[in-house]
């Protein structure tokens, strides 16, 4: 990441963590250029002042306006013969030089037309393969055969000097370190700067109306969000029975990525709730989208590219309801089979098999625990079961949304397939 992240996790609200419409479109004043059409087609009146009742939406708000403060995103076009690459650099990062740039923020910055800008994520990758350079460069570098490297170099600007191809390069402007970043290489054909404040004020005025509606109570129970990506689970109180002992609800995923092409979605996570008398014990689960007779495979609730209308958006995320209860129905019905676990440590022993044989790169971090925790103790009833996976679920950071999620779809594709 360019910044610092800022995250929250909590487990309840109050009334005054609400946000009210003024302050939703005050996170869209920096980069405007979908204002209007969001006022318009969700038909908001910044004179009413209407209040939208998710709950810790105020502490995600601020967490955005601060990241917002701290720099300065900008998108420009440039063709592939002004792009140069000037020096790779470790840590999957280049040093590249960017001719004729034309934006007056740049040239403000710069003094000239000419960007020079380290790259991050994976635009460094992104560029040398379209000259498929990528993995020979790093090659070079490893082995210090810097003068290759400069050979190569010389060699793809004459053999690129008429490319008038044109693509998009995305910026960020740290003001802390007066420095520009390239975090992202893209086509230039259509792109949509459809970005995190956008997808937040999207979801924070779509399901407030849907709170208004269903009587449901929601609730921001965790995010993570930096500079271009983001993570937002909205938590939903209502509860479905599914046995006498097992109760189940839904979180609301939501996450953006602004430097992927297609990278707004939303999907679910679910809380699974066993009791056992006067004691409870609760786990997560994620399936890997719903399952629909339109795909041979599970999809995400609802997602949307960096391009299009804004109003075909708004049309899909009308359809969000009706997805959370068939969502909600579809995963319950999976339940039905958890709920009824016969042999509580042969499901044990099966999940620590899936976690002994997964060759996941993200989840490599924690496999040694997992499997340790997982294969430590039995477990004789399914209370102590769910207490066992809760406490698996305890070994991961907070920030790290991407070991988490593996760890809960594989949890749900093995209680359902055990079962």
């Amino acid at each position: 990441m360019i910044l610092e992240s800022e995250s929250s996790k909590k487990d309840d609200f109050e009334s005054n963590s609400f946000v009210t419409a003024k302050q939703l479109l005050g996170i869209l004043e920096k980069r405007n250029e979908f204002k209007e059409d969001l006022q318009k087609i969700f038909e908001i009146d910044e004179n009413k002042n209407e209040v939208f009742k998710i709950g810790n939406a105020s502490y995600l708000l601020s967490s955005l306006n601060r990241l917002d403060k701290q720099c300065e995103k900008i998108d420009i076009t440039s063709k592939i013969k002004n792009i140069y690459l000037s020096k790779i650099l470790e840590e999957e990062k280049a040093l590249f030089e960017v001719f004729s740039t034309n934006d007056n923020f740049i040239r403000s910055k710069t003094k000239s037309d000419l960007l020079i800008a380290e790259t991050r994520y994976s635009a460094k990758n992104d560029i040398l393969d379209y000259f498929n350079f990528s993995k020979f460069a790093n090659y070079c570098r490893d082995k210090e055969f810097d003068s290759l490297i400069n050979t190569i170099k010389e060699y793809l600007r004459d053999k690129n000097s008429n490319n008038e191809e044109e693509k998009n390069l995305r910026l960020i402007y740290k003001n802390s370190d007066e420095k520009f970043y390239i975090r992202a290489f893209t086509s230039g054909n259509g792109y949509k700067d459809f970005g995190i404040n956008f997808s937040v004020f999207f979801a924070l005025v779509a399901l407030g109306r849907y709170v208004e509606t269903s009587k449901n109570e929601i609730f921001i129970d965790n995010y993570r969000v930096d500079d271009s990506t983001l993570y937002v689970s909205f938590s939903m109180k209502n509860q479905v029975r599914v046995s006498n002992n097992l109760h189940l609800s839904f979180n609301l995923i939501l996450e953006n990525d602004e430097i992927k092409r297609s990278s707004v979605s939303f999907n679910g996570v679910f809380k699974l709730k066993f009791e056992d008398n006067s004691k409870t014990s609760q786990i997560y689960i994620r399936p890997k989208g719903i399952k629909t007779d339109e795909y041979n495979h599970p999809v995400d609730l609802l997602t949307f590219p960096h391009r299009g209308k804004v109003e075909t958006i708004f049309d899909k995320t009308k359809q969000l309801p009706q997805l959370i209860d068939f969502f909600i129905k579809q995963v319950s019905d999976d339940a039905k089979k958890i709920a009824n676990i016969q042999n509580p440590d042969d499901v044990r022993k099966f999940i620590s098999e899936k976690v002994k044989n997964s060759k996941n790169q993200e989840f490599k971090t924690y496999k040694d625990a997992v499997y340790k925790k997982l294969t430590t103790i039995n477990v004789d009833n399914t209370f102590k079961l769910f207490e066992l996976l809760r406490e698996v679920e305890e070994l991961f950071e907070h920030d790290d949304v991407i070991s988490r999620n593996f760890w809960r779809t594989k949890l749900y594709e093995s209680l359902i397939e055990r079962t």
